[in-house]
Order: structure tokens, then sequence, then C-alpha cells
């Protein structure tokens, strides 16, 4: 009898619990989230993401990119099914053309102290021309930019051939192709896999992967179609599409193709197929932003550590002076807004306003002080062995400690904090050398540097308005109808001055630069004009 009363007891207390967490899942208020990322589906727990939804009582219902994304956010606005909040990369601007979005300033103002501080810096430059702010940039820098681990922008070379050849300091895109040309046909295989001298990237939207690489050969960090070139203490926005660095620059993959060197897939592999082949270890050299080798990178130091790729800021001449690090910046066409579909923007606000504070920020970068990271007597965070392998596996970062979930799309922190720590772990001052790993350590050692930003030189200071890219053209303008013409003859031409035969480049380069002339007078009128404004207002 006590026995059976005893299990019906138990019964009940576990069907109290069950319906205590039913109910405390049932008041969890839901959003919608559209990402213009590729992950996999969140598995709805994870570190930082359990303490998120217990601290915030909100559940995000994530649809992350699967596909081309300008065809994604075309069909999202065609049929006007909006989630509640949406980023989609620099195609964020189209939501508030089609007044998808809502003004954010009211909501910031009334609900969002944490955005309102941080961003404050920011605020004047993130306003349309109808005076609104429709998003929220994925990074704000509040106090004093940090130091990084990877320069934004590179022509990375496989450490495998830096080491064949007692580590040189790569200036030029000569020398750096006769590293490559030379170990290639030394070791023609790795791991049984055909290897690959030089790949790049030209799928959709990516391909300003390969595009600005004259654009970095003459020493500038990425602005985008035009470089803002100072001339009698003004900056004036000049082309480099058809200039002689841009031959100079086709020319040479053209030689280089003909040779075996470059890879004879690179304009029809995918950016999956892009990361593999880095990742396997055969591609000897690539240019690239680092965000978009970063995976491939992390599975390399993981897996194959001597295949790590290492950038140098590679130009045309060695004469010329590069400064082509990024100066910290914030993205002012692209970022989380909120949508018309959302009933409670409110909440919405006062989510992404918690995702932002100081603490949040810890959580979701650092993790939690004891398990994730120490705190030395003067404050300053930093990682043990064990606690840095742990941090050293992406998909353990990913999956179980969760920081991709709340952190690529949504409103961050970036730089120094107040208290001196960087908000990023990489770029931890004291830590950026001691958490690489030995493959990485190898490397900088070999060339003095603590860092690989310092095989550098600094960047530009004074350029206020940096970068041109986050310029916006008007829909439907002339510059705008030029801009896409520009597209399609660089689609159209730039495989063709590649891979076609030696002979026939001049003929191809005549029919590329004849195409393009005439469709850069509307786009560098606007562009002067949104620079100038800038360097005067900013």
């Amino acid at each position: 009898m006590k026995k059976g009363l005893s299990i019906l007891i138990l019964m009940l207390v576990l069907a109290l619990a069950f319906t205590t967490v039913t109910a405390a899942q049932d008041d969890l208020k839901e959003f919608d989230v559209f990402i213009s990322v590729s992950l996999p589906d969140y598995s709805g727990s994870s570190i930082v993401g359990d303490i998120i939804q217990k601290e915030t009582g909100v559940k995000l219902n994530r649809e992350y990119l699967v596909g081309d994304l300008e065809q994604k956010v075309g069909l999202m606005i065609a049929s006007q099914d909006y989630p509640d909040m949406l980023v989609a990369a620099h195609f964020t601007d189209k939501f508030v053309e089609a007044g998808a979005l809502i003004p954010l300033e009211d909501l910031i103002d009334k609900h969002a102290p944490n955005i309102k501080k941080y961003y404050s810096k920011h605020l004047d430059a993130l306003r349309k021309d109808d005076g609104h702010i429709y998003y929220l940039p994925q990074l704000a820098i509040p106090f004093e930019p940090a130091e990084r681990r990877y320069p934004s922008v590179g022509f990375f070379i496989n450490k495998r051939v830096l080491e064949a050849n007692d580590y040189p300091v790569i200036k030029s895109f000569d020398q750096y192709f006769e590293l490559i040309e030379n170990y290639q046909k030394e070791h023609p295989e790795y791991k049984g896999q055909k290897t690959i001298g030089y790949t790049t990237l030209f799928d959709g939207w990516r391909r300003f992967a390969t595009t600005n690489g004259p654009m970095h050969l003459m020493g500038y960090p990425n602005e985008g179609g035009f470089v803002p070139v100072k001339e009698g203490g003004e900056y004036v926005v000049r082309p480099y599409y058809g200039s002689n660095v841009e031959k100079y620059y086709y020319k040479k993959l053209n030689e280089m193709y003909n040779k075996g060197v470059v890879d004879k897939e690179a304009f029809v592999s995918n950016f999956d197929q892009y990361l593999e082949k880095i990742s396997s270890g055969r591609v000897l050299g690539t240019i690239n932003q680092y965000w978009q080798v970063q995976q491939a990178q992390e599975v390399l130091i993981n897996e194959d550590p001597d295949s790590i790729m290492v950038p140098f800021p590679v130009t045309y001449d060695p004469i010329v002076e590069e400064h082509v690090r990024d100066k910290p910046y914030v993205q002012t066409t692209q970022g989380m807004g909120i949508t018309t579909a959302c009933e409670d923007p409110v909440a919405a606000i006062k989510y992404l306003d918690y995702l932002v504070s100081l603490d949040t920020q810890r959580l979701i970068q650092w993790g939690i002080e004891g398990e994730h990271y120490q705190v030395d007597e003067d404050g300053m965070f930093y990682r043990t062995e064990e606690q840095l392998k742990m941090f050293q596996d992406p998909t353990w970062v990913r999956d179980v400690f969760g920081r991709h979930y709340f952190y690529n799309a949504f409103p961050s922190l970036t730089g120094l904090g107040p208290d001196g720590n960087s908000f990023m772990p990489s770029r931890q001052p004291s830590a950026i050398y001691a958490n690489s790993s030995e493959a990485e350590k190898e490397v900088m050692d070999a060339y003095g540097v603590k860092s690989f930003t310092g095989l550098y030189n600094k960047p530009f200071e004074d350029r206020k308005y940096f970068p041109l890219w986050t310029i916006t053209l008007p829909t439907n303008s002339k510059a705008q109808i030029e801009s896409t013409r520009m597209t399609d003859a660089l689609v159209q031409h730039i495989p063709t001055l590649v891979m076609d035969s030696t002979e026939k480049f001049e003929t191809n380069w005549d029919a590329y630069t004849k195409q393009i002339n005439g469709l850069m007078d509307a786009q560098i009128e606007h562009y002067q004009k949104q620079i100038d404004w800038r360097m005067e207002n900013w």
C-alpha cells in the first residue's frame, strides 16, 4: 500500500514538473527571424541560448539562407511574406525601399538604452534620407578598436609553401605566383588529390573576392567598385575597372590558368565547393576577405595545421606602399531590422537591446566566468589551455556553446570595453598570440609578429567616410542601372579573360573595356557627392 502510494506521489510530482515546464515553454514570446547566413538549423538548446531564453522569455524561430540570397530577397518582397525581424546582408536596403521595415529611432529612444548608448556615435550615419533608422548593423564600436589576429583581406598562401621557401616576405603578385607555381611543380599531389595552385571565388554576389583583386594590388583596403584617391587634400573617386593594374591582374591569372596553376573549376564552383577545396589542404593560394575563408581555415587549424592559409598584402609592384588593412567602421548598409509583420515591435527592440548589453555580450563572446574564461588580478580576461581547446573546436562553439546563433547577425559590440578587455576574445590584446594555434604561432614567429595583421602596414586613419561600399545607389537611378550593367559585364567577361587562350587575351580585354566604357560616370558622380558629405559631416 505504502509502495503504491509512493509511486502515485512520484507520478503526481513528475506530472506537476512536466506541467510547469510546458507552461514555461508556452509562456515564451516567439519571433520569426530571417538571417542571411548559411547555418544548420538551431537545435533549440545551447549554453548561451538557454541562458538568453531563460532571461528574456523569448524564443527565436530562425530561418537561415538556403540558395541565392538575392533571389530569396526578391521572393520575400514579391510575396510580402515577412518574418518579425530580418537581416539580408547588403540586400537589406531593398526591404527599406519596399516599405517592409519599420522606423526604429522612437523605439530605441524609449525602450533600448543599451543600443542608444553603444550606437550613439553611429545613429546619425544610420539615418536614411527620410530621417529614419531602419536597421542596426551587426557591429558597433563603442570604445576603442582592438587588434585582430587576421586582417580583413589578403592574398592567402599555404603554410607549406612558405615553409619550403624559408618563410619569405611576399611583396609582389609575380613573386606570389612564382612561389606557388614552383611548389606545385614539385608537389603535384597532396593526400592523393591533385594540388590546386590558386583558386578564386566567383559565386554570385561573392564574386567581389575576385573582382576586388586589382584594388588590393594597388594597396587599398576594400572600398567596393571604386577607390577614393587622395588628391590635393581631397578624396576623389576613381575607377580601377579598365585600369592598367586590372589588366595586369587578369593577364597574370590568364597566364597562370594556361599553365595549369589556376583552378580549372574556379569560375563554376559554388561557395561550399570553394571552402571544401581550401579545407582539403590542397589549395596553395587564394584571395579573399578573411570572413569568407574563416570556416575553411578553422578546419585546417584542427585537421591539417601545416596547410593553414597565411595572408599577405601583395601589390602589383614591390615599391607600392600598401594600406590594405581596414580602418574600423560600422556597416551602414546592412543590419537587423524589425518588419511591418511584427505584432510586438517593443518586445522585439527590447530583445535586441538585451543582446547588446555588456553582460550579454560577455556571455555570447566569452562565455561564463570560471567555465569558459578566467580573470587575472588586473581584471583582464584570458583562457586556460583547456578552455582554449574548447573554443578552437568550431563545431563545439557553434552547436554546444551556441555563439554563432546569437552573434553573427545580431547587434553586437566590438573593440575594447570600458575595462580594457576586447569584446572579441580573438582580439584580446594579451591573448592574440597566446591563443593562436601552434601552426599559427610557428608562422608568426618566423616573421617576428604577434598577429597576422603585423604583416601589414597600418590603415589609413583620416578616411572618415570609409568604406565607399557602404554608400548605396538609389533604386532605378542612372547610377544603379549603370551598376547592374557593370555587374553583367563582369560576369560575362572576367571568366573569359582568365580562361581563354593567352593569344586571345588582348582581344578579350578590348571587348571587356569597350562594354564597360560609359558605365561608371553616374556611379562616380553619386559616390563623390556622398564621400564629400561624409568627410564634412561625419
